[in-house]
């Protein structure tokens, strides 16, 4: 039986994919060589540029699960930040599955591809940790001065900074997740002890 053609041309590119994410895991995003690439999946280098432009597209294209789930995440986040921890559960069997992909997007957070999305996701954050700030505010108050300009812009940094990292450096999922938990509940404190 022959092989179709599209599903022969589906099969190299995850192959391509697959032997990307192991190679920028290895070496990280700029020593990475597209040549060690094309050797681990079996390819030419003209297959790599039949499905990507460049290298920082395939690692645009490796780091796509992770831009899914967090920006999943991100998009929930104001029930994260109301003490529903669902989502860290939720996706606790995708952390386990994809720590290479973690540790990729953790040391390789300076270039563009990586950086534009954390920052995002960062405004997401951002906008969501102002949002429930707003929310605690007595009726007809606003928020202290500069709340919205430097400070939800400052604590969702480093709270996207301080997921990430945990999700990438810790290997026990349990732990992962109380962690990402715990976390949370003290930048909402540090959050609410600002606005009295």
């Amino acid at each position: 039986m022959t092989k179709r053609k599209g599903a022969v041309s589906e099969e190299t590119k995850e192959a391509i994919l697959s032997a990307a994410a192991e190679e920028f895991f290895e070496c990280g995003y700029e020593k990475a060589s597209l040549r060690h690439i094309c050797s681990r999946a079996g390819v030419t280098t003209g297959a790599v540029y039949c499905f990507f432009g460049n290298k920082e597209d395939l690692l645009s294209n490796v780091m796509i699960p992770i831009f899914n789930v967090v920006h999943s995440i991100s998009i929930d986040f104001h029930r994260v930040l109301n003490d529903d921890f669902t989502a860290f559960k939720d996706f606790r069997s995708f952390f386990s599955a994809n720590r290479k992909l973690y540790h990729i997007l953790y040391y390789n957070m300076n270039t563009p591809v990586i950086s534009d999305y954390i920052s995002e996701i960062t405004d997401e954050f951002s906008r969501q940790i102002i949002e429930m700030a707003g929310s605690y505010m007595p009726e007809g108050s606003k928020l202290p001065q500069g709340f919205e300009e430097y400070v939800g812009k400052c604590l969702a940094h480093m709270m996207v900074y301080s997921i990430i990292k945990i999700i990438a450096e810790e290997s026990d999922d349990s732990l992962v997740t109380e962690r990402l938990i715990t976390t949370v509940k003290i930048w909402k404190n540090g959050i609410l002890s600002l606005l009295y």
